[in-house]
């Protein structure tokens, strides 16, 4: 090592500055260990800047001494490292296993950097070894470290708690080193009492495990177990209000999986058949306080935002809350963005309220579109007469999407009495609407709608309408009126129209419109004879047009081409 006999100079600014970053990169590099995979692109980056920032520290300072006090790192005596959680900090691990002092040597390899932080980090790897053995048996030739025994054996009384005592013993102990002769072996007499191999491996992982004890764990035991043996109702009542605060600040946490622990033994121990009624009451209405607007945000924050909860779990917990809960599970619903998290709320929505849809007509007022939309959908799935009522109801909605989403439940059903209300659609506010029911009034061919869709071609406003939509209205006469129809269609193409090029043109598209849906020979014969009334102009290329697609559809319908 270089230097090993004298104190440590005053440090630069420059030195220590360089000193930092390697800490820094070597903190970085032992939480990226936890995470991510050796190969992982992230933690390659890591590790190469940790090996950079290394190399040239050493390049320039000639080694990186560090002195180990319990939670805290010293560089040549100024704090470098600091961690007080025992169960993250370097030091505080590096400490407890004896290590007092660490000095990485010119020549140090990324793979020794990357073993270092392996063992000193914590999370990696499951050994029961301690710090020390781990390091010895990687056999690091370029890192050295003394340990606590080293300061015994070199006879020398120092008192390590006193600030900068130890950076003074670690030169003492060198120089000790340096003029020691090697003790010879010593033999340890056979009647002294030592731990045999086994009865230090369990020491050892007793010590881990009572290390990695989650205290959280332990209060829900215990609460568990007062719960599940109290019997005096006011005490039972104290404990479920525990329990229940308990579960909120768990969701409140994102301890979403202690929650759904803790919510899951309120549900079991309320269907025991040996609580009382009077308990069951508690714990029903302790477990209907749990979800409110705030756990709420919290679960949908956790639901969008990791895989912390599968779908599986959600369905069980939601089933647990039921309709008690209705309005937070409908209120998640709206706010949840995922669509397979949504389509899981819908489906214990569904359940939930298959005996009663009624349940639902509350959020059927919601100023949220969105969420009325979704209850909609919810109680298509229902599909009971009284869902179909509900439903109904919302064909006059303000909001279009609404609308548009119960156009869309009719459409589904498969029940007449539902389809007999897309006639409604006819005047709704929105064309899209109103085309898109004319076009399913016309495909699923339902009669009862030919005289309603044949008043709108009277009323005094569908003059204003725009062609596509007028197109929608002659289409599904066309559709629905079939060959009574053709009375009209004659006198649409047939009519003189003195001086309004516009208005014949209008009124050939949309009879030819409706021809072509009507697919007859009757129809045909009618364009034929419209088409030789005219001897040229846009009027008469438009019937060419519409007589070459009747006649391919009719080549179609009966699957001979070859009549075109």
């Amino acid at each position: 090592m270089a230097n090993p006999g004298r104190q440590h100079e005053e440090v630069s600014k420059e030195e220590y500055a360089s000193a930092n970053l390697v800490m820094i990169a070597m903190v970085k590099t032992s939480k990226a260990l936890r995470i991510y995979l050796p190969n992982n692109p992230i933690l390659i980056g890591f590790t190469d800047d940790l090996n950079g920032k290394m190399t040239g520290h050493l390049d320039q300072y000639g080694e990186f001494p560090l002195d180990v006090e319990p939670f805290v790192l010293r560089y040549k005596g100024k704090d470098i490292y600091q961690n007080q959680d025992p169960k993250e900090s370097m030091a505080c691990r590096m400490y407890a296993d004896g290590i007092r002092a660490l000095f990485f040597l010119p020549g140090v390899e990324s793979s020794e950097l990357m073993a270092f932080v392996g063992v000193a980090g914590f999370e990696l790897g499951t050994s029961d070894e301690d710090v020390v053995t781990q390091l010895w048996e990687r056999d690091l030739p370029h890192l050295r470290y003394l340990l606590e025994e080293d300061f015994i054996e070199g006879h020398l009384e120092v008192d390590l708690t006193e600030p900068g005592s130890q950076q003074a013993a670690v030169t003492r102990v060198y120089q000790a080193l340096a003029q020691q002769i090697p003790p010879q072996p010593r033999m340890i007499p056979k009647h002294l009492l030592m731990l045999t191999g086994e009865e230090e491996k369990w020491l050892r992982k007793a010590r881990q495990v009572e290390a990695r004890r989650n205290g959280l764990d332990d209060v829900v035991n215990i609460l568990s177990a007062i719960l599940a043996g109290v019997k005096e109702p006011v005490i039972f009542w104290d404990f479920v209000g525990i329990m229940g605060n308990l579960t909120t600040n768990m969701f409140l946490a994102g301890e979403i999986g202690q929650a759904l622990r803790l919510i899951r033994f309120m549900d079991q121990l309320m269907k025991l058949g040996s609580t009382l009624p009077e308990q069951q009451k508690f714990l029903a209405e302790a477990l209907a306080g749990i979800l409110d607007l705030q756990t709420v945000q919290v679960l949908q924050e956790t639901l969008d935002g990791s895989e912390a909860v599968t779908h599986q779990e959600l369905k069980e917990l939601l089933h647990i809350f039921g309709l008690p809960s209705l309005g937070a599970i409908c209120e998640l619903l709206g706010r949840v963005e995922k669509l397979k998290v949504r389509k899981v709320i819908i489906e214990v929505l569904v359940e939930l309220g298959r005996e009663n849809p009624a349940v639902f007509a509350p959020f059927l007022n919601d100023s949220r579109w969105y969420l009325v939309r979704n209850m909609v959908l919810v109680l298509s799935l229902v599909g009971t007469p009284v869902a179909l009522d509900m439903i109904i109801k919302l064909i006059p909605h303000k909001e279009a999407r609404i609308r548009r989403e119960v156009l869309g439940y009719l459409e589904r059903s498969g029940d007449l009495k539902a389809k007999a209300y897309i006639v409604k659609y006819l005047r709704d506010d929105s064309s899209a609407l109103r085309i898109k029911a004319l076009q399913v009034l016309a495909r699923e061919k339902l009669p009862f709608a030919l005289k309603p869709i044949a008043a709108l071609t009277t009323a005094e406003e569908f003059a204003n309408r725009e062609l596509p939509e007028k197109k929608a209205v002659y289409e599904a006469l066309g559709e629905l009126g079939g060959e009574e129809m053709l009375p009209m269609f004659r006198d649409m193409l047939l009519k003189k129209f003195w001086f309004q090029k516009a208005a014949e043109k209008e009124s050939a598209q949309l009879a030819a419109a409706g021809l072509v849906r009507m697919q007859t020979g009757q129809a045909l014969a009618l364009l034929q004879e419209a088409r030789n009334s005219k001897r040229s102009g846009e009027v008469r290329d438009l019937l060419e047009q519409a007589i070459a697609a009747l006649a391919l559809a009719r080549a179609k319908r009966s699957g001979n081409a070859g009549e075109v």
